[in-house]
């Protein structure tokens, strides 16, 4: 009886898993449809200039309200870590803070050619999706990390020529965060997997292979500066490759 009761529950909890992985994937291509209607009516204009000249003044507002949404979920989220509270809330209000954010930044500054980017973020972000649910948590971060440097090397690829500045800051922005990611993957390993209160990661994940990363998506990105926008695209495949050998890795200690 024990033996039947474990493994119904087993099977609820592998249920109620799966279950959050599939709304997941469906919020990914409801973001799908929504950055192709954008890209008609905005880029493409088919409503009109006045519809886009309207949206542009929307995203003007949301290239900041956005941050300041997404520092109040920071906010809601400590205090709900501290009080025991639901992080449900904090959690979905950062996420789409964040996505609304990034939607606003790229159409508002590289025009169509965020536009051009915005449409493969939602794929990406269903792969970590089935990252996160099916691999070690270590790997879901390694990821994250790689596909940012991928999205940031090919900016430089399609737009430093004509926008270097805007480039140069993106890339400025990308290396402090990646300076952070190294310091808080160190904080939490020195804290056995947490930050906090809160269970980030296993005491026993391979931390080495996140820091490799960090240090490989910062030579790329500082590469991509140094040699150009022709460098940037063949990088790109740099990291792509480094992708791969991280989904071999993780794989292999699946088994």
């Amino acid at each position: 009886m024990m033996d039947k009761g474990k493994r119904e529950q087993r099977r609820s909890d592998e249920d109620a898993v799966f279950n959050r992985m599939l709304i997941c994937l469906a919020a990914a291509v409801a973001a799908e449809l929504l950055i192709l209607l954008l890209r008609r009516v905005y880029v493409e204009m088919s409503l009109g200039a006045d519809v886009a000249l309207a949206l542009a003044a929307v995203f003007s507002v949301l290239r900041f309200a956005g941050l300041i949404l997404v520092a109040g979920g920071v906010i809601w989220l400590v205090y709900s870590l501290r009080t025991g509270r639901s992080r449900l809330g904090p959690t979905i209000l950062i996420t789409v803070s964040a996505a609304v954010w990034v939607i606003a930044v790229l159409l508002y500054y590289f025009f169509d050619t965020g536009a051009s980017v915005l449409i493969y973020l939602p794929l990406a972000a269903a792969v970590l999706v089935l990252i996160w649910f099916l691999y070690q948590r270590i790997f879901f971060f390694s990821a994250l990390i790689t596909g940012c440097a991928a999205a940031a090397l090919w900016l430089c690829r399609l737009y430093y020529d004509g926008h270097p500045v805007r480039v140069r800051i993106i890339f400025a922005a990308g290396f402090v965060l990646l300076g952070l990611a190294m310091l808080l993957a160190v904080k939490v390993r020195s804290a056995g997997g947490k930050l906090g209160s809160l269970r980030v990661l296993p005491s026993d994940s391979p931390y080495p292979m996140l820091y490799l990363t960090c240090a490989v998506t910062a030579v790329l990105m500082a590469l991509a500066l140094l040699l150009g926008a022709t460098a940037a695209f063949y990088l790109m495949f740099g990291l792509v490759a480094w992708l791969f050998v991280q989904a071999v890795y993780f794989t292999v200690k699946l088994m």
